[in-house]
């Protein structure tokens, strides 16, 4: 039997485990069943006087396809990278989840003064789509107890479900579906009121809230970064590998963008095409993910909507940046992000070549931006052969990019310093043909390494990274600041574009390929304006 504590909260009491040196809480309501509700914005949970035991985590939101059979945890590819929970799918998926060295209640107990802990928040990867807070991975014991943190999860709406605009916001603002193509951002707001509200209980600094997430996850965070609703509820934040957009910084869609693809989903769920709100929100939950899925054609096909009221500006603009200019930030990007999708395939990018390779860009961007794509490349190392030159080609259109056009956005224009780092971390994984992939970090911040050993080789310089990655991130949650004693050395991200090198021997350098970025970039805004952007995953091989 396990020891277990009780903390109330706003709604009502709820129990945790005491394991080791950590009470967690799994599997806390935060939000209503959105299935009576659907595409509307999050309501609060009915309140509870019965204690209610915060043993095992919520149903994850749905994203599978209702007649493909899914186990996660038999999936090689997941067990490797840490993303193996099978829980099922609901749209009662609005849960929280918490670890902490200690609650109040624990401390008055002891006689000891309230703790107030810094909160670190983790927005789960996945682009709007997949996956979950609850991922073995990002599992917070860990993290909490060598840092002295309170670290925290949760699931919110994805895909269809969280990001369907239903209706014209700017023709229909009171409209319950205005704010649909937003509500999986607004299901982080509510989980971000909840800390607010309940975290001094469990032990943490309401004050003291530093967003972390990685991919999908730092691309909400950027998000978050444009929203008003948002700004009051967090005090700092961490993007790892998730600015990722076509040569800028991550872009949301228009309210024309997203309406175009609301009509998709009509027709594909067989509606007229004059088909009311209601209609959608009607489906049964099986027919609606069948259509969706017909309609998806990537993890950002449903996503967040510059709606003028929710999301005033796309992120990084001028007025966003001056919006969220007092948080303090850290962006960056793995080395090789785009390992982790190509590497399956590197024998038939070899076969390619590097003429094949230019041939193949040429006729997605146009032989004169693939000559300087592969050029900057090749200059910046010389001798490379074709599969890492697809790849740095990839990984820089999708994240090197984007993350130096954040940073540059932020140095011109916010109070607060940002700090930019490249993870040149290179696991032996896949024969080393991974080299620095995509996904690779998660665990090694939650200090998971064994757990993410199939993707990181359990190596000692894995085992150097995590203690870096903790230690760093810990640090700016309790400071605003990265320096700690094994980053002593990184200055912010301002004139002389500095960039943290992380790796088992860490070094600064400036403006890390900023010519191969710069290329990247041009590219990227040409071919981001058109009506078919390039899809960077599959441009190399079909």
């Amino acid at each position: 039997m396990y020891n277990s504590t009780v903390v109330t909260t706003a709604h009502g009491p709820v129990r945790g485990r005491i394991a080791g040196g950590v009470v967690f809480f799994k599997g806390i309501r935060y939000g209503a069943d959105t299935a009576a509700h659907r595409f509307e914005p999050p309501r609060g949970p009915a309140p509870w006087t019965e204690t209610v035991n915060a043993f095992e985590f919520g149903p994850t939101a749905p994203q599978d396809h209702p007649d493909e059979a899914v186990d996660r945890a038999d999936n090689p590819f997941l067990r490797m990278i840490g993303l193996t929970d099978n829980l099922p799918e609901s749209e009662d998926c609005l849960f929280v989840n918490v670890w902490t060295p200690g609650t109040a209640s624990q401390a008055r107990e002891a006689s000891d003064p309230a703790p107030a802990r810094p909160v670190l928040v983790w927005v789960h990867s996945g682009g709007y789509s997949d996956n979950s807070g609850s991922s073995p991975s990002i599992d917070g014991a860990a993290l909490a107890e060598r840092h002295d943190l309170v670290v925290v999860t949760f699931n919110h709406r994805l895909n269809v479900l969280g990001y369907a605009q239903v209706v014209d916001p700017l023709a229909e603002p009171d409209s319950p579906y205005a704010a649909s193509g937003n509500v999986g951002q607004l299901d982080i707001v509510a989980a971000l009121e909840w800390v607010r509200d309940n975290i001094a209980a469990f032990g943490g600094d309401p004050g003291s809230v530093t967003l972390v997430g990685q991919s999908g996850g730092a691309m909400k965070i950027s998000l978050l970064l444009a929203m008003p609703a948002a700004q009051p509820l967090f005090h700092r934040a961490i993007l790892q590998s998730g600015t990722a957009s076509a040569g800028t910084a991550v872009r949301a869609q228009t309210p024309a963008e997203a309406l175009a693809v609301a009509a998709r989903l009509r027709a594909a769920a067989g509606l007229p095409a004059n088909a009311g709100p209601e209609a959608l929100a009607g489906l049964a939950l099986e027919d609606l993910m069948r259509a969706y899925k017909s309609v998806a054609t990537g993890m950002t096909t449903f996503g967040p909507v510059v709606d003028g009221a929710i999301v005033p500006a796309q992120p990084f603009s001028q007025e966003s940046v001056a919006l969220s200019g007092d948080k303090p930030l850290i962006m960056g990007d793995m080395d090789t992000e785009a390992s982790l999708f190509l590497f399956t395939r590197r024998e038939e990018i070899e076969a390619l070549g590097r003429d094949g390779i230019v041939e193949r860009l040429s006729g997605a961007v146009g032989r004169a931006a693939a000559q300087r794509l592969v050029g900057a490349v090749e200059d910046s190392r010389p001798g490379i052969g074709p599969y890492e030159l697809a790849v740095r080609i990839v990984s820089n259109a999708l994240f090197g990019a984007p993350a130096r056009a954040g940073a540059r956005a932020r140095a011109a224009g916010a109070q607060a310093p940002t700090w930019r780092y490249r993870n040149v971390l290179r696991t032996p994984a896949a024969d080393g043909a991974l080299m620095s992939p995509h996904e690779l970090d998660v665990a090694l911040v939650f200090g998971n390494v064994d757990t993410a050993a199939g993707l990181n080789g359990g190596t000692a310089g894995a085992r150097a990274v995590s203690r870096l990655l903790g230690a760093a991130w810990a640090a700016f949650a309790r400071t605003g600041s990265p320096v700690c004693e094994e980053a002593p050395d990184w200055p912010p991200y301002d004139r002389d574009r500095a960039v943290l090198l992380i790796g088992p021997d860490p070094a600064l350098a400036a403006d890390v390929d900023g010519p191969v970025l710069a290329a990247a970039a041009e590219v990227g805004a040409a071919e981001g304006a058109g009506e078919s952007p390039v899809d960077w995953f599959t441009v190399l091989l079909p």
